[in-house]
């Protein structure tokens, strides 16, 4: 072989650069092998083409080689880190089908964690619907308690009682009305003062001066209406502040209200 013709052929350029065939690469690799002038020729335009390509390129950013150096040290130290301990456990990669495990994991807790405060949200809803709605019954039968009264007041036979306050409760009034077909009696608390809780109010009635108990009530009804004894041929009413339970004779000097048919 013609050393320096097989040199100025071409062949290293080619070589190097990459652009020789695969037969042209392994001879091109025998003859650096056998001849040393190969070689050189090989070495001399590799350094040539490096420096070339340096003088053409842009300076570097102040700090890269510092950074390569240091990005360097650290992987080398990662390796012997490595390999200097065999039994370590590595590091593993979560895979994507992982990850879509994981993500629907996360997204089951977090449905089921929705569907509890759903669920709280939804049963306090229906406690306050169930409050609201026995609400609504008890205003819906109260109403219709109050019809049923206010029928009561307007039935054939019922004759009203206005009851005025006395010296004792000047501002005070009472109703009653007395139904003298049935001989019902109902009261209508309209004023009276909040009693001591060992004191409860009384009603009389009043057949040719003579006093007749009708029972004691309270001052706070849910009733428009409070039922009271029924009494035939009275002639007036009146309330009375006696002890708790009532008593067989009015206290007089305990005399509220008092009104005439």
């Amino acid at each position: 072989m013609n050393v320096k013709e097989y040199i100025s052929s071409g062949v290293v350029e080619s070589y190097v650069l990459g652009l020789a065939t695969d037969a042209e690469q392994q001879e091109f690799e025998a003859a650096c092998r056998q001849y040393p002038e190969v070689l050189q020729a090989r070495l001399r335009f590799e350094q040539a083409l490096e420096t070339q390509l340096l003088q053409n390129a842009d300076a570097p950013p102040a700090g890269l080689k510092k950074k390569i150096d240091d990005s360097i040290k650290n992987f080398e130290a990662a390796d012997i880190q490595t390999f200097s301990k065999p039994h370590a456990t590595p590091v593993r990669r979560m895979g994507f089908w992982k990850i879509v495990a994981a993500a629907s994991v996360a997204a089951l807790i977090g449905v089921l964690i929705w569907s509890v405060t759903l669920n709280n949200t939804n049963q306090q809803l229906r406690d306050e619907n169930l409050a609201l709605q026995k609400d609504v019954n008890q205003s819906a039968a109260q109403l219709a308690e109050m019809k049923e009264d206010a029928q009561r007041m307007q039935r054939p036979g019922v004759k009203l009682a206005a009851m005025q306050g006395t010296t004792n409760a000047p501002g005070a009034l009472a109703t009653v009305y007395w139904d003298t077909t049935s001989t019902d009696v109902y009261m209508m608390i309209n004023n009276l003062p909040q009693p001591a809780s060992d004191k409860q109010y009384q009603l009389w009635a009043l057949i040719n001066n003579q006093p007749v108990d009708l029972g004691v009530f309270e001052v706070k009804q849910q009733q428009l209406l409070v039922k009271m004894k029924n009494v035939q041929n009275a002639q007036a009413f009146a309330v009375t502040l006696e002890r708790k339970g009532g008593s067989p004779v009015p206290t007089m000097s305990a005399l509220y209200v008092v009104g005439k048919l």
